[in-house]
This record gives C-alpha cells, sequence and structure tokens, in this order.
C-alpha cells in the first residue's frame, strides 16, 4: 500500500539530507513514519512545503518538497495544486494522509484530490481547530491589550490581528472539511466540531502516540522541587500564562516560596521597543502581583529538557482557553508528573478529575489558585494521581495498539475507495 502523508514540517532525516534546519516539533511523526516503513507492503510517501521543488529518498521513506509561501495565511494558488496533483499521479497513493488543518496546504491537497477523483482516498487528521480556536483567542483578556498597538504590533500585527489570521485560515480549514470523506479524531470535542462541519464525514479513532522520550521516566514526589508549577509554553493568549499569574499570586499568599517555570521566551528580557502588546500585559502582571522572584523562564526546551522540566515539577499546569487534547498533558501524566488543566476542549477525555489530575472552568483562575494549593497541601493525594495518570495515559497513548489502529484506518479507506471503485484521472 502506497501511503502519502502531507506534514508541517520537514522531519529531521529530509533536513539532514536536505542541508535545511532541523525542527523540533511533531516528533510524533518521527516513530510513526519509520515504524510504518517498516512494515511490510507499505510504502510511505512524505511531502511537505519548502522553498524550492524537492526530491529525495531516505531509508524510510521517499520525499517530496512543494515550492510555495510558508508563512501565507492565504488560499493556496493553482501552482501549489498542480504540484501536489503532479507528486499524486507519479506515486499513486492508495491513502492520502492530511496531517493538521491548520495550514491553507491542506485545503490545497484537498483541492488535488479532488481534481484527480481520489477524494475517497484522503483522510484529514485533526490536531487542533483554528476555526473554533479563533473564537477563544483573547482567553479573557482586557479590552485595551487585545487591540493596543505596540511598536512590534504596529510592525508585525497585535492580538486582535492575531485572532483575524485564525479566522482567515479557520474558513480554509472549513472548506478542507466540508470536501473530504474521511477524519481522523480523538476526543468528543473534535469528533463535535467535524460533526457540525461536515456531518456526512466518515469518523475514524486513532488515540494520538506522543514523542518517544516521554515513555520513559517516572515523576517522583521526594525528588521534585516543591511548591514548583511548570506550564510548558506561554507564546500567544490562547495558552492563558496570564491567568497562570494572577493563580499563582493567590497561591504566593500561602506558599511564598511557590516557584513559576514557564517555557519558551523570556518576557523580562524584551526590549522594550520589542515588545508586543501581550509581552506587555504579562509583564505588568509580574511586577503589579511581585512576583519577579518566582517566575523563572526557562528558554526553549528540546524534548530531553522538557521531560526533566516535568520529573521536576511539583505539577503542570495546562491553563489553556481551548485545546483539543494537548500533548503537553499527556506528556506529563505518562510520566506522572501531577496535571491541573482547564477543562476545555477534548481534555476531559485525558483526565478524569480528582482522579488522575485537577479540572478546572478556564475563566476561574481562583479554581486553578485552588487547586494548586490542594496538590501543595496534599502530597499523598498527588501521589496517588501520579500513578492514576500514568496508567491512563499509558492505555491512550500505547505506541504499538496506537500504530495499528492507523494502520486499519488506512485499510478501511482503501477497501472502500476499491468497493466505490475510485480510479485516478488521467486528466487534471
Amino acid at each position: 500500500m502506497n501511503i502519502l502523508w502531507l506534514g508541517g514540517i520537514v522531519l529531521p532525516r529530509i533536513a539532514e539530507a536536505e542541508n535545511l534546519p532541523i525542527v523540533h516539533m511533531n516528533g510524533w511523526l518521527i516513530n510513526i513514519s519509520e515504524k510504518l516503513e517498516r512494515l511490510s507492503g507499505h510504502k510511505l510517501i512524505y511531502v511537505f512545503d519548502s522553498n524550492k521543488e524537492i526530491y529525495g529518498k531516505t531509508e524510510f521513506y521517499s520525499y517530496y518538497g512543494i515550492k510555495c509561501k510558508k508563512a501565507s495565511i492565504q488560499r493556496f494558488g493553482e501552482a501549489y495544486v498542480v504540484q501536489a496533483i503532479k507528486i499524486l499521479k507519479k506515486v499513486r497513493p492508495d491513502v492520502v494522509h492530511i496531517w493538521g488543518t491548520e495550514s491553507s496546504h491542506s485545503l490545497a491537497m484537498v483541492e488535488a484530490c479532488e481534481r484527480i477523483g481520489i477524494q475517497d482516498r484522503c483522510v484529514i487528521s485533526i490536531q487542533g481547530l483554528v476555526s473554533v480556536y479563533a473564537r477563544h483567542y483573547y482567553a479573557y483578556m482586557p479590552e485595551k491589550y487585545t487591540h493596543g498597538c505596540s511598536m512590534k504590533d504596529f510592525l508585525k500585527g497585535n492580538i486582535a490581528h492575531g485572532k483575524k489570521r485564525f479566522e482567515i485560515r479557520g474558513k480554509l480549514e472549513v472548506e478542507a472539511l466540508e470536501k473530504v470523506h474521511h477524519v481522523i479524531g480523538r476526543t468528543d470535542w473534535d469528533r463535535a466540531c467535524v460533526w457540525n462541519v461536515n456531518p456526512n464525514a466518515k469518523y475514524h479513532m486513532n488515540n494520538e502516540t506522543l514523542r518517544e522520550e516521554f515513555y520513559s521516566g517516572k515523576w517522583d514526589y521526594n525528588k521534585c522541587e516543591k511548591f514548583s508549577v511548570f506550564c510548558s509554553q506561554g507564546h500567544y493568549p490562547i495558552k492563558g500564562i496570564h491567568l497562570v499569574l494572577e493563580a499563582v499570586a493567590r497561591v504566593k499568599k500561602e506558599f511564598p516560596q511557590i516557584k513559576l517555570y514557564i517555557g519558551g521566551k523570556n518576557y523580562l528580557k524584551i526590549p522594550k521597543w520589542k515588545q508586543g502588546n501581550y509581552d506587555k500585559y504579562l509583564i505588568s502582571l509580574i511586577y503589579k502581583y511581585g512576583l519577579s522572584d518566582c517566575v523563572i523562564f526557562t528558554g526553549f526546551l528540546s524534548a530531553a529538557d522538557m521531560k526533566e522540566r516535568y520529573l521536576k515539577a511539583n505539577i503542570f499546569v495546562s491553563a489553556s482557553s481551548i485545546e483539543n487534547s494537548p500533548n503537553s498533558v499527556g506528556e506529563a501524566m505518562l510520566l506522572g508528573t501531577p496535571v491541573i488543566s482547564s477543562r476545555v476542549g477534548g481534555v476531559h477525555n485525558l483526565l478524569t478529575h480528582g482522579t488522575e489530575g485537577y479540572l478546572y472552568p478556564a475563566d476561574e483562575p481562583y479554581m486553578l489558585a485552588y487547586y494548586i494549593k490542594e496538590a501543595f497541601s496534599k502530597p499523598d493525594q498527588i501521589v496517588k494521581m501520579s500513578e492514576n495518570a500514568i496508567r491512563k495515559a499509558s492505555v491512550i497513548h500505547d505506541v504499538n495498539k496506537n500504530f495499528r489502529d492507523l494502520i486499519d484506518i488506512y485499510n478501511l479507506i482503501n477497501k472502500d475507495a476499491k468497493s466505490l471503485k475510485v480510479q485516478y484521472i488521467v486528466r487534471s
């Protein structure tokens, strides 16, 4: 079976072969891609966006780079679709698997499949859904910050412009979902969202496989940094770091030794002229609440560094205003790091409140503060939750089962297409 993937990153082996920058994202694709090629009778073709047309082979798969403007949030034009059609006709895939809907290239590949009559062989995996995320973009921020404009915002766009970009991409996402006949998801939330857009699409359940680094190692309360909280990122409002700061300020009154570690850039070291409005807002909150002595920005973390930070933390917090099933929560649970998460999107499919962690309403930072206080005060309880979380995450993120389920989905799509006598149209 020939399986074509359209991915959002350049896989590391391709980057090495083509002398391109290595991107430390979407690590789960690496594991699955190499596992797939080892499967007898299966051939993988990986397609990605590039600044030039590329073709090559690695030990595990062949690959094509489609020339395009990567940063575009607009519909990709005829040139992209023509390149995609050329690749599809050459490799004649039995299944075309598009990873995610956030990029403009997803719709272009769907249109290419439609143009040559193989849309029944095309399936989209839901990751996030920008059409829905756009509605939650401001994450309960004051309006003066969502529409304000610093020098950086003037040049690159403020928070309102960020929301607008999500809305533009969301329209293309909806159009792609309306056209496909197959969708892969993993939560009640993404199933509901797809149903609202395209109730006729066949929904296939396939849980997420995470980066392999997080399948070994175990959190130990006796070895963690007591009264420490870790948030993996906070680069835009949806991640809710401004709400975490408010919660930490409340907890600090009872636990003055609290430390908050945040992955990514150090907002406190950004020169004023480079600060966007969200940067300014976070900085203002840090000083307003007197948190400069307890907030530590870790810088950008590799998978190994991220794992170390999870294991050191007393608690991991995900405070997003919207998520599908955040990989960060899954990674923390696999390691056993106690989790407190906003109850948004499909997070409730990952953990049960009070059993594998704590869930709270995203717009109630005082409840986040309460559960942080509870976790700090009741180590026996969070140790029990840790054990429960490991057991549940080990089932949800089971590498072998999830891979078998994915192959079953491919076989089903191929079988259905054959029964419908889906053939490639010779002329586009």
